[in-house]
Formats: structure tokens, C-alpha cells, sequence
């Protein structure tokens, strides 16, 4: 494999970020059935929601391997290597196989006249990789919504819904009803659902969908519940047929318990469907579980924080972890960014309060906000500066920290990736999971 061939390949897959985002499933129907429908041939579970969902299909995914089942795993954004997004049993797609199947869907689709957008053929390059590789079960978050996401075209075996909050509203919708609506639009008919939202309006919203479709439901808090036991890192899950005490978990925060009482929710549901999975591989996957980028203290001394926190819930979950596992009085210097399409005044005022001093920042990916627009909101508040380029911006407040200081990059997925490889770097490591890179 060039190094020609590499760069050449992924810049014209990028490149196909130009041609924006098309929500219409007719035509990744039409797309992948010139692949002779990968997606029909899995087993799969379909993730959406607004917040956790990644950590969710994290947990799942770490269970079901622990259980000796060989998954794939689909999620978005990447933060360091495209490879990231699929992975079977733990390692990313091999770079080499990646470029294979871009080149192949490429001259496909070309002679085909089919114009995919960046995310379809990524999706479309994943239902492939994942059904060649007769994975036993795929595990496969949502981009963006639901109803019309590309991954919305596989027949899964089993639903999750997880915590819904405002986000996307400029495709989704301004209520939470219309975001519900849209998250749940991955219901189907006669399909298991574990609904893992805790707001009322949500609620009333996905078990409507799901009683029109005839879809059992299990509904946190009233199928299932958890204890958190924080400030371990640690849960007790009640289910229906489950209970489980003092369940420890890889990843640290408390905002992890209820995201873990979700998965475990999952697992007891393909429990009820037939598939073997003991405690003792439940236990071993929750707590071996790594899932980079929440809350994930990647240096001491100074202590330096990454978490992807793109939304008001993140926030607010993030800031919560940081009192739990630091200690209320805790400020941290915060390295932040985020894209134009957030709630970013209310993310500013959220955080201003809680930060020692601000450096302002702008990842280069999907329309960044320009830290200028942000500085008014954290001025007067506490100390700012503006750094346009994020590596410049971590290298520069780390190297002015103390040893008793902490570091927290946060705002964006994008931002933590661009950050990220300063201290893969340092660890001798070209990405985050074993295999891939590209």
C-alpha cells in the first residue's frame, strides 16, 4: 500500500463531504442493493438517542465479546482514524481492506451513476465489511436522528433508544416530542425497544410509536432501574429478569451508571431472545470496557481531561463528573470549541462559572464557531484567550500548567480528536483501538 494510494484515496472520500447530507432511505436501498444487500444479512442492534448512545454500543459491544460472540461495531464521529468507525471484535477495519472496498464501491457506484454523500458510503462500506465478515452481531449506532439515517435500513433484532435532549433541532425539530419522534422513527414493527429516555414528553412519544408498531418495550425505571454507587466507579442494574449488584465499569462518571443500566437493559433483552450470556461475562465486559474521549484522563501531572461533550445534556452530565470524581471546588483550565450548530451560549454559560481560565479554539472540521463569537460569552467571567489551532492551544496550557492543575478539552467530538494525537504520540501510538489507521 502507497502512501500516494492512501492520501489519494481517503482525500476523494472526504471529498464527498462537499455533497452535504441527503435523508432520503430510497436511496440507500438503491445503493446497497448493487452490494446484493449486505444489511439483510445481519443480526443486528440499532442504537439512536441524543446523549450515551455511543457509550452504550461501547458496553454492548464489550459484553457480547467478553461472551465469546464476534461483533461488529459501527459508530460516528471517529476522533483520530476514519478506521475507527468499524470495527469487528475490538480492532478497526484494516487500512488495506478499507481502501479495497473504497475503491470498489467507488467504481460501482460511478458506473451505476449513484451519487452517495460521505456518510452513506461509509455506512455502505460498513454493512459490506460486516456481512463478508459473517459477524454474529452488529452493533450499529445512528448518525444523525433516526427515521432517515442511513443505518435505518437494517432489520435489527432488538431497538435502543437512549437519553433524548435538544440537538440537531434544525433537522430534528424544536420539542423534544419532534426529536423523540424522529429518534424513534427506528422502531420496528414487532421489533423489541429498551427505552432508555427519562423524560416524560420522550416517554410518551417512543411508547406511542411502539404500541402503533407493536413493539415491546422496556422502559427505564419501570422495567428495569439502577443504583448508582458513585463515586465508584460502580452500579446495582435491577431488571426483569436480571439483578445485578455491584457491577463495576471501565469508564469513570456517574452520567456512565445510567448508560450502563441501558446496555445491561440490552443484554437482558437478547437474553429473553435466546442468546447466552453469562454474569461473569457481563461483569468482564462492563469493567474492561474503553471507550476513549469521556472523560478520559489521558495525563497527570497536570491532569488533563478530554470528553466530547457537544450539547447542553453532555455539559451538564461532564460537569457533574468533574464535582464527583475531582471534588466540587475543582476548576479546571478548559480548552474549548464547538461547532455553529450547537446551543453554544448556553454551553459558554454552563461552563464560565466552573473554569479557572479559557482558551478558545476551533477544530477544522464540520463549521466550527470562531472563537471570537465565544470570547464575549466567557469575558468577565474568567481569563480568555484565543488559540486558533487546537494542537497549539494544548501544547501552550499544558506546558503553563502546574503539576496540581487540570486540563479539560471539551465542546467537541472534533476537537478531541484533532487534540488526541499529541498524546498518542507520546504513548508511541498511531491510533486508539488495535489494527486500521487511515
Amino acid at each position: 500500500m502507497t502512501e500516494n494510494r492512501l492520501s489519494s484515496t481517503i482525500d476523494w472520500l472526504y471529498s464527498l463531504q462537499s455533497r452535504g447530507e441527503i435523508y432520503k432511505l430510497e436511496r440507500m436501498e438503491a445503493a446497497l442493493k448493487l452490494l446484493d444487500d449486505p444489511h439483510r444479512r445481519l443480526r443486528a442492534v440499532h442504537i439512536a438517542g441524543t446523549k450515551g448512545k455511543g457509550s452504550v454500543a461501547a458496553m454492548l459491544d464489550s459484553v457480547l465479546r467478553a461472551a465469546g460472540i464476534r461483533t461488529g461495531l459501527y459508530t460516528k464521529p471517529h476522533l483520530v482514524n476514519l478506521s475507527e468507525r468499524t470495527r469487528i471484535n475490538g480492532a478497526e477495519m484494516p487500512a488495506e481492506r478499507m481502501l479495497g472496498y473504497i475503491e470498489q464501491l467507488r467504481a460501482i457506484y460511478d458506473r451505476a451513476g449513484v451519487a452517495l454523500t460521505f456518510f452513506e458510503f461509509t455506512v455502505a462500506m460498513m454493512f459490506l465489511y460486516f456481512a463478508e465478515e459473517q459477524v454474529e452481531m452488529a452493533i450499529i449506532e445512528t448518525g444523525l436522528g433516526g427515521r432517515l439515517d442511513s443505518t435505518n435500513v437494517v432489520m435489527p433484532i432488538l431497538s435502543v433508544i437512549t437519553p433524548i435532549g435538544f440537538d440537531h433541532m434544525e433537522y430534528l425539530g424544536y420539542t423534544i416530542a419532534a426529536i423523540a419522534a424522529e429518534k424513534g422513527g427506528i422502531i420496528k414493527d414487532r421489533i423489541p425497544v429498551v427505552i432508555g429516555s427519562r423524560d416524560s414528553e420522550a416517554r410518551t412519544t417512543l411508547t406511542s410509536i411502539a404500541a402503533q408498531r407493536q413493539s415491546a418495550v422496556r422502559m427505564i425505571d419501570r422495567d428495569f432501574s439502577f443504583r448508582s454507587r458513585a463515586p465508584a466507579h460502580a452500579l446495582d442494574y435491577h431488571g426483569l429478569a436480571l439483578s445485578l449488584e455491584n457491577v463495576e465499569l471501565g469508564l469513570a462518571g456517574p452520567f456512565q451508571h445510567e448508560n450502563a443500566a441501558i446496555a445491561l437493559a440490552v443484554v437482558e433483552a437478547l437474553g429473553a431472545q435466546g442468546m447466552a450470556i453469562s454474569e461473569e461475562a457481563i461483569r468482564r465486559g462492563m469493567r474492561e470496557v474503553y471507550w476513549p474521549g469521556r472523560f478520559d484522563i489521558v495525563q497527570r501531572e497536570p491532569m488533563v481531561i478530554l470528553d466530547c461533550a457537544h450539547n447542553e445534556l453532555a455539559i451538564s452530565a461532564l460537569l457533574e463528573t468533574i464535582s464527583v470524581e475531582l471534588g466540587p471546588q475543582i476548576k479546571p483550565r478548559l480548552i474549548f470549541g464547538c461547532l455553529k450548530s450547537k446551543q453554544w451560549e448556553r454551553m459558554a454559560a454552563m461552563l464560565a462559572p466552573r473554569v479557572k481560565d479559557v482558551t478558545l479554539t476551533r477544530a477544522k472540521w464540520k463549521n466550527p464557531i470562531d472563537p471570537e463569537a465565544l470570547a464575549p460569552h466567557f469575558a468577565g467571567q474568567v481569563p480568555v484567550r484565543i488559540e486558533a489551532d487546537p494542537m497549539t492551544a494544548i501544547q501552550r496550557t499544558v506546558a503553563e500548567s502546574s503539576a496540581a492543575d487540570v486540563v479539560l478539552v471539551t465542546g467537541s467530538v472534533y476537537l478531541v480528536g484533532e487534540v488526541y494525537p499529541y498524546f498518542l504520540s507520546k504513548w508511541g501510538k498511531t491510533g486508539l483501538f488495535t489494527g486500521g489507521h487511515a
